[in-house]
């Protein structure tokens, strides 16, 4: 095929299935919750909670969180937003603490 051994073809596939697994693997590590260094951890109340980029009403959505789940935050709260990592503030109105020194 093409000119190729099928000892080329082989390593070709070995290599491109490495690099879809990295790729696959590096795109979970971007999707994780990030945990705070106390072990703070937060759980939604709400249906839907939208997580946004600043600790106000008009910042734009970065995520959203469905209703039971467990997320680290940190302990900073301001106008009523909690911090759950850097750029990522949701209500804390809408979020339990469950662990750590919330």
């Amino acid at each position: 095929m093409f000119g190729l051994t099928r000892r080329m073809l082989i390593v070709i596939g070995v290599l491109v299935a490495v690099v879809v697994l990295l790729v696959i693997q590096n795109g979970k590590k971007g999707t994780a919750q990030p945990t705070s260094a106390a072990g703070c951890q937060v759980q939604v109340t709400a249906d839907v909670l939208n997580v946004r980029s600043a600790p106000v009403d008009t910042a734009s959505v970065v995520g959203k969180l469905a209703t039971g789940a467990i997320v680290g935050a940190q302990a900073k709260v301001q106008n009523n937003y909690r911090e759950l990592a850097t750029n990522r503030w949701a209500s804390s109105q809408f979020l339990k603490p469950v662990s750590g020194s919330c």
